[in-house]
């Protein structure tokens, strides 16, 4: 068993089908989320008890990176974020480590939101949310 180290688990924008794409530059902190709507189908019969059905899927992702006005042919940046954003862009997202045959997630997201956040004394950041839209493709890192 290997365990995956937080600092290795990334969020990639752009590439196709889990590969390729470009790092979210200066990232802290990632997340993703996988949520199923479950649909109730309780009745008289159910007794005291509530039951469901699994409806329909949904997942996103979301990371806090600190800004920086970086150089965007290495890493795709806070100002490659505000123009998705103001483009209203459909961008391809990968979540995955950088290590071979690891599982990366991949899909079609748009940005929801990306507030700044700045105090004195500290590193300004941006917490980004993107929404996936249709599903959520499972693959691997591909071998060196």
């Amino acid at each position: 068993m290997a365990l995956v180290k937080g600092t290795d688990l990334r969020i990639y924008i752009g590439g196709t089908a889990g590969a390729g794409g470009k790092l979210l530059t200066n990232e802290t902190t990632c997340d993703i989320e996988l949520s199923t709507s479950m649909i109730e189908t309780s009745s008289k019969d159910s007794g005291a008890w509530k039951t469901q059905i699994p409806g329909r899927k949904s997942w996103g992702l979301a990371a806090t990176v600190q800004l920086d006005y970086a150089d965007p042919t290495t890493t795709y940046t806070y100002e490659q974020i505000l123009d998705a954003w103001l483009q209203q862009t459909e961008l391809h997202v990968t979540f995955k480590t950088s290590t071979a045959t690891d599982t990366t997630l991949y899909g079609q997201a748009y940005i929801e939101s990306e507030p700044v956040k700045s105090a004195d004394q500290t590193i300004a950041t941006c917490d980004i949310k993107l929404v996936g839209t249709g599903p959520l493709g499972k693959g691997v890192v591909p071998g060196a």
